[in-house]
């Protein structure tokens, strides 16, 4: 687009997701169940700027970084798009890019991910490139190598993505919503971190092959367990996958007592299920409940220590899905 100054700007976008069920055993091979959350948005705006330009650090979620200058601090986001411009052959041009991230950061919600796909859109945008799918999956998964490490790819297909996934060795399938529910997810207040809990789950399944051939074929049988409660509506007997699946990080070693106590308050609060989502060691809690109990799992899980909630209902998880209703308080308090 062209502002009304005349300067040519390129805008891309992306949004948040979350992971249902697989994290961790997406990485050793298993299936991995995942939504977006289109209204934890990311916007990012690229255009040209003069040689010698730096990059700021990131603050509140908003940053900016510039591919072709003379700084060489590296991010997920900043090595995507350069990657992109490399690939296009466009490399005598010194870009801009600031990225407006509505994502809370370090929470599992994929914010490395959805920065770096609304940035390679944006220089797309900028030079009149049209990203196909794969392209843009594979640009992203650049940055995640960057962000995380080994990257399962999960999170660039995700938060791309318009409705709910099956995401399996790097391919991703629509996934159909039988479901009329809703999903509580909560926000511990702790950060966590991917690469962490990714080398930990690494090291305890090398420990014990057998055991690990154990865990993740369970996980794998969840995993499908859960494909087919969605398409059924059977919300019951998904709430109680999501705990056995629980169980299951638990001894991966990624839980973490703050994290056991939001789910026995969702529990507690008339929810069907709870699982952390995510890499956990801190990030979010998701919580299946019926609609008419959405509040009261939410208020439950603020009264246990969570610093914010949002609530999606499932039928809102089609393609173009928008509705996400969110809510912030201090630990402890009611809504």
């Amino acid at each position: 687009m062209t502002t009304k100054t005349g300067m040519v700007v390129g805008i891309g976008r992306a949004h948040a997701k979350a992971i249902l069920l697989g994290e961790h055993t997406v990485v050793h091979g298993t299936p991995a169940i995942a939504f977006p959350l289109p209204a934890l948005p990311v916007r990012a705006l690229a255009r040209p700027v003069e040689p010698g330009t730096g990059s700021q650090s990131p603050a509140d979620g908003h940053f900016r970084f510039v591919v072709g200058g003379t700084d060489t601090a590296l991010s997920g986001p900043r090595v995507a798009a350069e990657e992109a411009l490399r690939r296009w052959g466009i490399t005598d041009t010194t870009v801009e890019v600031v990225v407006e991230c509505g994502i809370p950061l370090a929470r599992g919600l994929g914010s490395s991910a959805a920065c770096a796909g609304a940035a390679v859109r944006a220089v797309a945008d900028l030079h009149g490139r049209i990203v196909e799918p794969g392209e843009l999956y594979d640009l992203v998964q650049c940055g995640e190598q960057v962000a995380h490490g080994r990257a399962s790819g999960i999170d660039a297909s995700a938060v791309l993505a318009n409705g709910p996934i099956r995401f399996h060795q790097g391919r991703a399938e629509p996934m159909p919503i039988g479901l009329d529910a809703a999903l509580v997810i909560a926000d511990t207040g702790v950060p966590g971190s991917t690469q962490h809990a990714v080398a930990g789950v690494r090291r305890r399944l090398a420990e014990d092959p057998v055991r690990a051939r154990f865990l993740l074929e369970r996980a794998s049988g969840l995993i499908e367990a859960a494909g087919n409660e969605l398409s059924a509506g059977a919300a019951e007997s998904l709430g109680k996958t999501m705990l056995d699946f629980q169980e299951l990080l638990a001894e991966l070693g990624v839980s973490t007592p703050h994290i056991d106590t939001l789910v026995t308050a969702a529990l507690g609060a008339g929810a069907h299920g709870a699982k952390l989502t995510g890499a956990g060691l801190g990030g979010c809690v998701l919580a299946l409940t019926e609609p008419a109990a959405a509040s009261e799992v939410s208020a439950a899980l603020r009264r246990a220590g969570a610093v914010r909630t949002w609530t999606v209902p499932t039928r809102a998880l089609h393609a173009d899905a928008t509705s996400l209703s969110a809510t912030t308080s201090e630990p402890g308090t009611h809504q």
